[in-house]
């Protein structure tokens, strides 16, 4: 089965996802400027979405570099008199993950092994060999594995693998790439994250993974105007201690070009959709478990907000209208050129659920797949109707029905 959401959600004034320069980001589309959330965005308030956590909970990948500390740490709990060696242990991992670079391999190589020679304290309790180098999404678990198939490595194996000489390594190659083996066999227990999001890495230890799920970034339905927020406060103690009138007078702080807040606001257009097919065979799932992860994929999406200035500006918006599509032929349609044209007019989301409709009843209808199942939550201003959908009045219903569907679909 293959799903497709459609998402409208006005966000109020806000800066959700900024760029280096600290605007909310942006991007040309239909030759104006419009509001940009980006995927990667998206895709992290997913996976740390409160949906996610009490369905998953610990099931739930880690996306770091520190795969050798974790490493480390595990060894140190299953074999304490192994300390010594765990700083080699650690060069050995981060030198399977190849550092991404527009650099020769040789240059490469060389820059590992000074890295590996002179380690560069990050932190007070880190240094450049806790790291791989590039983010990597590992299961909890992984870590742990990893440690036991050390410990249970022959000696003359272990040896040769943390020196890394080149004549034991001939000598053990064959065992050290058996034990090579197992780790990237462990690599293939994946979290439902890793399953929906991917995983590319650059380690023969690692699987790469191909996303079942596709989150394009958000965009505005219309021209946005990124605005500027110049503020001051209050010194709740200057009239006390200041000892001149002129001390007492004015703002305890103004803010300068360094101190500017950045914001926009825009009726969003969001638009993702999910394999469920590749899904299960990710995790080895079955048709009913399937559906209620997608379910739970499904309100995450609805109701998680990015956090970027939140504390400023508070700007938490839920979409009005979503729009679910389901269909047994993989035919993804994005409808982000039913606003090619930039909307105008009083209420945003009103003209955006009508350009939505139009551009569903003339262009979608045409290149749809003919079994297309929808269903429909539209509210508020966006309440329109969409040929051949099913309405729901809540996001439970909506997620309920998405479920009800596959079940009926797969049956």
């Amino acid at each position: 089965m293959f799903v497709q959401i459609h998402m409208l959600q006005s966000m109020p004034p806000g800066n959700l996802n900024r760029d280096e320069t600290g605007h909310p980001k942006k991007c040309i589309f239909g030759g104006v400027t419009r509001g940009r959330i980006s995927s990667q965005c998206l895709k992290r308030n997913i996976r740390r979405s409160i949906e996610f956590e009490e369905v998953f909970g610990d099931a739930l990948s880690d996306n770091t570099t520190y795969l050798p500390r974790m490493v480390a740490e595990e060894l140190g709990k299953l074999k304490p008199g192994i300390s010594d060696d765990l700083k080699k242990i650690k060069i050995a991992l981060a030198a399977k993950f190849k550092v991404k670079s527009t650099k020769s391999e040789t240059e490469n190589a060389e820059h590992r092994e000074e890295a590996q020679a002179k380690p560069q304290k990050s932190s007070a309790t880190s240094d450049a060999t806790d790291q791989t180098g590039q983010l990597v999404r590992f299961p909890p678990p992984f870590a742990r594995s990893i440690a036991e198939l050390i410990v249970a490595l022959p000696e003359n194996v272990y040896a040769a693998w943390i020196k890394g000489k080149k004549r034991d390594k001939e000598e053990h190659k064959r065992e050290i790439e058996k034990f090579e083996e197992k780790i990237l066999e462990k690599s293939k227990c994946l979290t439902v994250d890793i399953g929906l999001f991917g995983r590319m890495t650059t380690s023969d230890l690692v699987v790469n993974v191909e996303a079942a799920c596709q989150v394009a970034h958000a965009i505005s339905t219309h021209e946005t105007i990124i605005e500027s927020d110049y503020f001051t406060a209050v010194d709740d103690k200057k009239r006390e201690f200041a000892t001149t009138q002129t001390e007492q007078a004015g703002a305890g702080f103004v803010s300068s070009g360094e101190t500017v807040t950045f914001f926009n606001s825009a009726v969003y257009y969001k638009y993702l959709n999910l394999d469920v097919e590749a899904l299960k065979r990710h995790l080895s799932w079955q048709d009913d478990k399937a559906a209620r992860a997608t379910g739970v994929f499904l309100r995450a999406a609805a109701r998680g907000n990015p956090t970027g200035k939140q504390n400023s500006f508070a700007a938490h918006g839920v979409p009005e209208l979503i729009l679910v599509e389901v269909s047994k032929a993989k035919c993804p349609i994005s409808y982000a050129n039913a606003f090619l044209k930039p909307v105008e007019g009083l209420n945003l989301m009103t003209e955006s659920a009508a350009a939505l409709r139009e551009y569903i009843t003339s262009v979608a209808a045409a290149f749809g797949p003919p079994d297309v199942r929808r269903v429909l939550l539209a509210v508020g201003s966006a309440s329109v109707d969409i040929p051949k959908a099913q309405r729901v009045d809540t996001l439970d219903n909506l997620a309920d029905s998405l479920v009800r569907v596959l079940k009926g679909v797969s049956a």
